[in-house]
């Protein structure tokens, strides 16, 4: 009797989703949903997430629910398990930005406060887990061994100031890349990048 070949996993459609409203930012406002959102680079069921962020999944039903609302996951497929019906889970990127003119007027104050709240999350979050790591490891070993912790000035004119964005854009890019197609390991492991790049004189610039 043949065997049945694996169903290849689904994976996120676009490299990069550009959030377009405030209902989008305000539901990545979530530490909670913004963990569930990294884990959902291939497609996973709530309890599969559950089980890799350690939480109940009666607690991530109506986030994954939000977030499907929302249009930043999507319902990839359904498999019928022991009569009842498992629903799996993408996220529909493996990147997001948020749309340039959400900033401008009318209701620009209300979406630059959505969108600090969403940032502040994201930085949260990634503080939250680099504690979690020290703490777990002795004298904080693990994350000088095998990751990377940088807070750095960068001082340039325009020209190299936008060829250092560029640069992390393709490095971004580069890994969604990666990620495609690929078969999930057995020994897997999950890292964190969280990027930050954003000038510190736009005020100054401003006032000129």
């Amino acid at each position: 009797m043949a065997r049945r070949k694996p169903q290849a996993r689904v994976a996120p459609s676009e490299e990069t989703h550009t959030l377009v409203d405030l209902a989008q930012i305000r539901a990545l406002a979530d530490p909670l949903r913004l963990r569930i959102l990294s884990t959902l680079g291939e497609e996973r069921t709530t309890k599969q997430v559950a089980e890799i962020l350690g939480e109940k999944p009666t607690r991530l039903y109506h986030h994954v629910a939000a977030l499907e609302r929302a249009g930043l996951v999507r319902l990839a497929r359904k498999r019928q398990n022991r009569g009842t019906v498992e629903k799996y889970f993408v996220a529909v990127a493996r990147a997001f930005k948020a749309d340039s003119r959400l900033f401008s007027p009318p209701g620009s104050r209300a979406s630059a406060s959505a969108v600090s709240s969403m940032i502040a999350t994201a930085l949260e979050t990634t503080a939250s887990e680099i504690e979690r790591l020290v703490t777990a490891s002795a004298g904080g070993s693990t994350l000088e061994e095998e990751g990377l912790l940088t807070f750095l000035e960068v001082r340039a004119g325009e020209t190299e100031i936008r060829r250092v964005r560029a640069k992390l854009g393709r490095l971004i890019e580069g890994l969604g890349k990666t990620e495609r197609g690929r078969s999930t390991p057995a020994n897997e492991r999950r890292y964190r990048l969280t990027i930050a790049y954003f000038p510190l004189d736009a005020e100054e610039r401003r006032r000129r």
